[in-house]
């Protein structure tokens, strides 16, 4: 007889709870699964799900208390103290995450997460040179990967130094070439050095990776603004309007030039597309100054107004 039986039992009912999105039933027969016997490996599994699911309903306090429940009782298990260090990130605990992110180190030098994450904690919290130091730390433990490489190309990107941002973009682009991010990372490294072709080659890549970007759209038509070629700019914000996930950068930008060409009412018709998806452009447009003459417009006031809160 399978003396675990039960506690399994329990442990496939919570499952099939939490896929069907009911977490709180989860976590009831989480808790029924660990009054019975089991192993060790299995009891470190069950807190973990249940961490998990505390982590999904956000409430990252509760995933921390089960989290230090698994070091208790099992010691330095690294999930844990790796885990911890993502609650307190969520929660914008710096100091703590950075703490426990450094611990997942010490127990595993090869934890890739733990160096990885540590070294965008520090990007996100701007020490930029401990960034570049555990980004570096990763690519040297993980050559491969990508993801590391495109980060601390951004990083030099933001730096001006546009042409270590290009080497480490090109590596990422080599090892992931469907990683639709470094590949526009490095269409924007080639369009900061002016090298025209290969910046709309690899800015047009990043677009067949991923049409519902918006960003993608909004530099190209940047690249054809700076050139005069407003045309062009406007067909391909047309493109993103027709296929990206979030439109409103790109009505607003496409109602500028529509201006910039004596397009009125094409112009305050995006400008109110703009609006209605992204209220919050309405503090831009009250400062923009592509809109100065136009501020006792009618049509510009029908906007502002509609928009009131």
């Amino acid at each position: 007889m399978n003396k675990y039986r039960r506690s399994d039992n329990y442990i496939k009912l919570a499952q099939n709870f939490y896929l069907n999105g009911e977490y709180k039933k989860s976590v009831e027969l989480l808790n029924k699964a660990l009054r019975f016997d089991n192993t060790e490996e299995k009891y470190i599994e069950i807190y973990l799900d249940k961490a998990q699911i505390y982590f999904e309903l956000e409430n990252y306090y509760n995933a921390i208390k089960v989290y230090n429940v698994i070091i208790e009782r099992f010691g330095e298990i690294l999930q844990a103290y790796y885990g911890i260090g993502v609650m307190y990130d969520f929660l914008n605990e710096f100091y703590q995450a950075e703490k426990y992110y450094k611990k997942s180190i010490s127990i595993d030098e090869n934890f890739r997460e733990g160096y990885f994450f540590l070294a965008d904690l520090y990007d996100r919290n701007g020490y930029t040179k401990k960034a570049i130091c555990y980004y570096k730390k990763t690519i040297k433990k993980f050559p491969t990967d990508y993801m590391a490489y495109n980060n601390l190309g951004s990083i030099y990107e933001l730096q001006k130094d546009y042409e270590d941002a290009l080497k480490y973009f090109k590596m990422s682009v080599e090892i992931n070439p469907e990683y639709f991010r470094s590949t526009f990372n490095l269409g924007i490294a080639y369009d900061r050095l002016d090298v025209e072709d290969k910046a709309l080659k690899y800015y047009y890549k990043a677009l067949e990776l991923n049409p519902e970007y918006q960003d993608i759209y909004l530099n190209i038509s940047a690249f054809y603004i700076k050139r005069n070629r407003l045309m062009e700019s406007i067909d391909i914000l047309t493109d993103g309007i027709l296929n990206a996930e979030k439109k409103y950068n790109l009505y607003y930008n496409r109602a500028c030039i529509h201006l910039k060409i004596g397009d009125e009412k094409k112009s305050f018709s995006d400008l109110e597309n703009a609006v209605i998806e992204n209220p919050k452009l309405m503090d831009y447009l009250k400062v923009d100054h592509d809109f100065d003459d136009y501020r006792k417009d009618e049509r510009y006031l029908k906007i502002i107004n509609s928009r009131r809160i």
